[in-house]
Protein backbone atom coordinates (compact mmCIF):
# COMPACT_ATOMS: atom_id res chain seq x y z
CA UNK A 1 0.00 0.00 0.00
CA UNK A 2 1.34 3.40 -0.93
CA UNK A 3 1.52 6.20 1.63
CA UNK A 4 -1.42 8.18 0.29
CA UNK A 5 -3.90 5.35 -0.19
CA UNK A 6 -6.20 6.36 2.67
CA UNK A 7 -3.69 5.73 5.46
CA UNK A 8 -4.47 6.84 9.02
CA UNK A 9 -1.79 6.82 11.72
CA UNK A 10 -2.15 7.86 15.36
CA UNK A 11 0.35 10.33 16.78
CA UNK A 12 1.93 9.98 20.22
CA UNK A 13 3.61 12.49 22.51
CA UNK A 14 7.03 11.58 23.92
CA UNK A 15 8.37 13.53 26.90
CA UNK A 16 11.95 12.95 28.06
CA UNK A 17 11.92 10.05 25.59
CA UNK A 18 8.99 8.31 27.34
CA UNK A 19 5.62 7.87 25.64
CA UNK A 20 2.88 10.02 27.20
CA UNK A 21 -0.16 8.88 25.22
CA UNK A 22 -1.92 9.66 21.95
CA UNK A 23 -2.34 13.29 20.94
CA UNK A 24 -3.88 13.12 17.48
CA UNK A 25 -3.63 11.52 14.07
CA UNK A 26 -2.45 12.05 10.51
CA UNK A 27 -4.47 10.93 7.50
CA UNK A 28 -3.43 10.65 3.85
CA UNK A 29 -5.83 10.43 0.90
CA UNK A 30 -4.75 10.16 -2.73
CA UNK A 31 -6.98 11.49 -5.49
CA UNK A 32 -6.21 12.45 -9.07
CA UNK A 33 -2.42 12.28 -8.62
CA UNK A 34 -2.59 14.54 -5.58
CA UNK A 35 -2.09 13.49 -1.94
CA UNK A 36 -3.88 15.35 0.83
CA UNK A 37 -2.42 15.16 4.33
CA UNK A 38 -4.66 16.04 7.29
CA UNK A 39 -2.81 16.30 10.61
CA UNK A 40 -4.57 17.06 13.88
CA UNK A 41 -2.99 17.53 17.29
CA UNK A 42 -4.85 17.96 20.57
CA UNK A 43 -4.37 17.61 24.32
CA UNK A 44 -0.90 19.16 24.20
CA UNK A 45 0.18 21.35 27.10
CA UNK A 46 -0.23 25.07 26.60
CA UNK A 47 3.52 25.36 27.15
CA UNK A 48 3.93 23.62 23.78
CA UNK A 49 2.37 26.53 21.88
CA UNK A 50 4.53 27.85 19.07
CA UNK A 51 5.89 27.05 15.63
CA UNK A 52 7.64 23.70 15.05
CA UNK A 53 9.21 21.81 12.12
CA UNK A 54 7.34 18.91 10.56
CA UNK A 55 9.16 15.96 8.98
CA UNK A 56 8.59 12.78 7.05
CA UNK A 57 10.77 10.02 8.52
CA UNK A 58 12.15 7.94 5.65
CA UNK A 59 14.08 4.69 5.59
CA UNK A 60 17.37 6.58 5.63
CA UNK A 61 16.67 9.96 7.25
CA UNK A 62 14.05 12.71 7.36
CA UNK A 63 12.54 15.20 4.92
CA UNK A 64 11.18 18.62 5.87
CA UNK A 65 7.50 19.40 5.32
CA UNK A 66 7.79 22.99 6.55
CA UNK A 67 6.39 24.10 9.90
CA UNK A 68 3.18 23.77 11.90
CA UNK A 69 1.76 26.16 14.47
CA UNK A 70 0.43 24.89 17.82
CA UNK A 71 -2.04 27.14 19.64
CA UNK A 72 -3.86 26.33 22.91
CA UNK A 73 -2.35 22.87 22.73
CA UNK A 74 -3.87 22.08 19.33
CA UNK A 75 -2.94 22.17 15.66
CA UNK A 76 -4.85 21.50 12.47
CA UNK A 77 -2.72 21.16 9.34
CA UNK A 78 -3.64 20.37 5.74
CA UNK A 79 -0.95 19.85 3.11
CA UNK A 80 -1.16 18.81 -0.55
CA UNK A 81 1.54 16.92 -2.45
CA UNK A 82 1.72 16.00 -6.10
CA UNK A 83 2.20 12.29 -6.75
CA UNK A 84 3.89 10.67 -9.74
CA UNK A 85 3.34 6.92 -10.01
CA UNK A 86 5.05 5.54 -6.87
CA UNK A 87 6.62 8.83 -5.78
CA UNK A 88 5.55 11.87 -3.82
CA UNK A 89 6.88 15.28 -4.88
CA UNK A 90 8.21 17.71 -2.25
CA UNK A 91 9.14 20.97 -3.97
CA UNK A 92 11.85 19.84 -6.37
CA UNK A 93 12.55 16.54 -4.61
CA UNK A 94 10.83 13.22 -5.21
CA UNK A 95 10.52 10.52 -2.53
CA UNK A 96 9.45 6.94 -3.10
CA UNK A 97 6.25 6.53 -1.10
CA UNK A 98 7.21 3.06 0.13
CA UNK A 99 10.32 4.56 1.77
CA UNK A 100 8.32 6.92 4.00
CA UNK A 101 8.04 5.46 7.51
CA UNK A 102 6.29 8.07 9.65
CA UNK A 103 5.84 11.62 10.92
CA UNK A 104 8.03 13.55 13.38
CA UNK A 105 7.36 16.90 15.10
CA UNK A 106 10.17 17.98 17.47
CA UNK A 107 8.75 20.19 20.22
CA UNK A 108 10.53 21.97 23.07
CA UNK A 109 11.80 20.77 26.45
CA UNK A 110 12.78 17.28 25.27
CA UNK A 111 9.34 16.59 23.81
CA UNK A 112 8.32 15.39 20.38
CA UNK A 113 5.32 13.97 18.54
CA UNK A 114 5.72 10.92 16.35
CA UNK A 115 3.62 8.42 14.42
CA UNK A 116 5.28 5.47 12.68
CA UNK A 117 3.73 2.91 10.34
CA UNK A 118 7.01 1.31 9.32
CA UNK A 119 10.43 0.86 10.94
CA UNK A 120 13.19 2.88 9.20
CA UNK A 121 16.37 1.15 8.07
CA UNK A 122 18.40 3.80 9.91
CA UNK A 123 17.67 6.04 12.86
CA UNK A 124 17.05 9.70 12.09
CA UNK A 125 19.47 12.32 13.35
CA UNK A 126 19.44 12.58 17.16
CA UNK A 127 16.79 9.82 17.38
CA UNK A 128 14.26 10.25 20.19
CA UNK A 129 14.26 6.56 21.15
CA UNK A 130 11.71 5.31 23.63
CA UNK A 131 13.46 5.33 26.99
CA UNK A 132 11.33 2.50 28.26
CA UNK A 133 12.69 0.18 25.53
CA UNK A 134 16.29 1.20 26.18
CA UNK A 135 16.00 0.78 29.93
CA UNK A 136 14.75 -2.74 29.45
CA UNK A 137 18.03 -3.59 27.74
CA UNK A 138 20.35 -1.59 30.02
CA UNK A 139 18.79 -1.95 33.45
CA UNK A 140 17.19 -5.38 33.61
CA UNK A 141 18.77 -6.18 36.97
CA UNK A 142 17.34 -3.02 38.53
CA UNK A 143 13.75 -3.63 37.43
CA UNK A 144 11.38 -5.10 39.97
CA UNK A 145 10.97 -8.67 38.77
CA UNK A 146 8.56 -11.51 39.11
CA UNK A 147 9.67 -14.12 41.69
CA UNK A 148 13.41 -14.62 41.12
CA UNK A 149 13.09 -16.13 37.63
CA UNK A 150 16.17 -14.31 36.28
CA UNK A 151 18.24 -15.35 39.29
CA UNK A 152 17.04 -18.90 38.70
CA UNK A 153 18.34 -18.83 35.14
CA UNK A 154 21.76 -17.67 36.36
CA UNK A 155 21.83 -20.47 38.93
CA UNK A 156 20.88 -22.94 36.22
CA UNK A 157 23.91 -21.91 34.17
CA UNK A 158 26.27 -22.20 37.16
CA UNK A 159 24.89 -25.15 39.09
CA UNK A 160 22.54 -26.94 36.65
CA UNK A 161 20.32 -27.49 39.69
CA UNK A 162 16.99 -26.45 38.17
CA UNK A 163 14.58 -28.38 36.04
CA UNK A 164 15.60 -28.95 32.44
CA UNK A 165 12.23 -27.69 31.26
CA UNK A 166 12.53 -23.92 31.03
CA UNK A 167 8.88 -23.51 30.08
CA UNK A 168 7.77 -25.25 33.28
CA UNK A 169 9.88 -22.79 35.27
CA UNK A 170 8.25 -19.89 33.46
CA UNK A 171 4.75 -21.25 34.09
CA UNK A 172 5.50 -21.27 37.80
CA UNK A 173 6.43 -17.58 37.84
CA UNK A 174 3.87 -15.86 35.56
CA UNK A 175 0.07 -15.59 35.40
CA UNK A 176 -1.37 -18.40 33.28
CA UNK A 177 -4.19 -17.66 30.83
CA UNK A 178 -6.18 -19.46 28.12
CA UNK A 179 -6.71 -16.67 25.56
CA UNK A 180 -8.32 -18.87 22.91
CA UNK A 181 -10.86 -20.68 25.06
CA UNK A 182 -9.19 -24.08 24.77
CA UNK A 183 -6.62 -26.14 26.70
CA UNK A 184 -3.55 -24.29 25.43
CA UNK A 185 -1.81 -22.42 28.23
CA UNK A 186 -0.12 -19.07 27.68
CA UNK A 187 1.38 -16.59 30.13
CA UNK A 188 0.66 -12.89 30.42
CA UNK A 189 3.85 -10.85 30.15
CA UNK A 190 5.18 -7.29 29.94
CA UNK A 191 8.06 -5.68 28.07
CA UNK A 192 10.52 -6.20 30.92
CA UNK A 193 9.87 -9.94 30.75
CA UNK A 194 11.52 -10.33 27.33
CA UNK A 195 14.66 -11.39 29.19
CA UNK A 196 13.22 -14.93 29.22
CA UNK A 197 13.58 -15.11 25.43
CA UNK A 198 16.78 -15.91 23.61
CA UNK A 199 18.94 -12.84 23.02
CA UNK A 200 18.18 -12.69 19.31
CA UNK A 201 14.46 -12.20 19.99
CA UNK A 202 14.88 -9.42 22.54
CA UNK A 203 15.26 -7.02 19.61
CA UNK A 204 11.48 -7.31 19.30
CA UNK A 205 11.44 -4.59 21.97
CA UNK A 206 12.11 -2.22 19.06
CA UNK A 207 9.17 -3.56 17.02
CA UNK A 208 6.67 -0.73 16.58
CA UNK A 209 3.67 -3.03 16.06
CA UNK A 210 4.41 -4.93 19.27
CA UNK A 211 4.87 -1.71 21.25
CA UNK A 212 1.66 -0.23 19.88
CA UNK A 213 -0.33 -3.29 20.99
CA UNK A 214 1.31 -3.36 24.42
CA UNK A 215 0.69 0.33 25.15
CA UNK A 216 -2.96 -0.05 24.12
CA UNK A 217 -3.73 -3.23 26.10
CA UNK A 218 -0.90 -3.30 28.71
CA UNK A 219 0.04 -6.94 28.20
CA UNK A 220 1.39 -9.51 25.76
CA UNK A 221 1.12 -13.29 25.75
CA UNK A 222 3.65 -16.08 25.32
CA UNK A 223 3.07 -19.78 24.91
CA UNK A 224 3.78 -23.01 23.01
CA UNK A 225 1.55 -24.17 20.18
CA UNK A 226 2.17 -27.41 18.29
CA UNK A 227 -0.81 -26.76 16.03
CA UNK A 228 0.63 -23.49 14.77
CA UNK A 229 4.16 -24.93 14.58
CA UNK A 230 5.61 -27.89 12.76
CA UNK A 231 3.15 -30.48 14.17
CA UNK A 232 6.06 -32.44 15.68
CA UNK A 233 7.10 -30.27 18.60
CA UNK A 234 5.95 -27.17 20.43
CA UNK A 235 6.82 -23.81 18.89
CA UNK A 236 6.65 -20.73 21.10
CA UNK A 237 4.77 -17.63 20.05
CA UNK A 238 4.54 -14.07 21.32
CA UNK A 239 1.04 -12.65 20.91
CA UNK A 240 0.21 -8.96 20.52
CA UNK A 241 -3.38 -8.05 21.47
CA UNK A 242 -5.53 -6.32 18.91
CA UNK A 243 -8.67 -6.49 16.78
CA UNK A 244 -8.82 -8.14 13.40
CA UNK A 245 -9.04 -5.87 10.37
CA UNK A 246 -7.47 -6.36 6.96
CA UNK A 247 -5.43 -3.15 7.29
CA UNK A 248 -4.22 -4.15 10.74
CA UNK A 249 -3.33 -7.62 9.43
CA UNK A 250 -1.24 -6.08 6.62
CA UNK A 251 0.67 -3.95 9.13
CA UNK A 252 1.21 -6.98 11.38
CA UNK A 253 2.65 -9.00 8.49
CA UNK A 254 4.93 -6.10 7.59
CA UNK A 255 6.35 -6.22 11.13
CA UNK A 256 6.91 -9.98 11.06
CA UNK A 257 3.77 -11.40 12.67
CA UNK A 258 2.68 -14.62 11.06
CA UNK A 259 -1.01 -14.77 11.80
CA UNK A 260 -3.99 -13.89 13.96
CA UNK A 261 -5.93 -16.12 16.36
CA UNK A 262 -8.91 -15.51 18.63
CA UNK A 263 -11.49 -17.50 20.53
CA UNK A 264 -13.69 -19.07 17.88
CA UNK A 265 -13.69 -18.14 14.18
CA UNK A 266 -11.76 -15.10 12.98
CA UNK A 267 -14.11 -12.26 12.08
CA UNK A 268 -13.68 -8.58 11.23
CA UNK A 269 -13.51 -6.48 14.40
CA UNK A 270 -12.97 -9.45 16.72
CA UNK A 271 -10.42 -9.24 19.54
CA UNK A 272 -7.50 -11.65 19.54
CA UNK A 273 -3.74 -11.85 19.17
CA UNK A 274 -1.29 -11.35 16.30
CA UNK A 275 1.33 -14.08 16.69
CA UNK A 276 5.05 -14.30 15.98
CA UNK A 277 7.31 -17.30 16.56
CA UNK A 278 10.13 -16.95 19.13
CA UNK A 279 12.58 -19.20 20.99
CA UNK A 280 13.22 -19.49 24.72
Amino acid sequence: MFLCEKRITYLSLFRDEIKNGNVGFVKFVDKNRECRMDLQLKKLSGSCDGSYPLYFITETGKESLGEIYVQAGEANVIRYFKTDEEKIILSEKQIVQREICGILIPLQNNCYVSGMWKEPLEQWENPPKDKVERNIQENLVSVEEKPDIRAAYHREEKECSLSDDKWEQILGSYPQIHPFGDQRTFISMELKDFVILRAGYQKLLNNSFLLHGFYNYHHLILGPDMELGNKESDCFYVGVPGTYFEREKMVAVMFGFEGFECEGPVEIGKFGYYLRRVEL
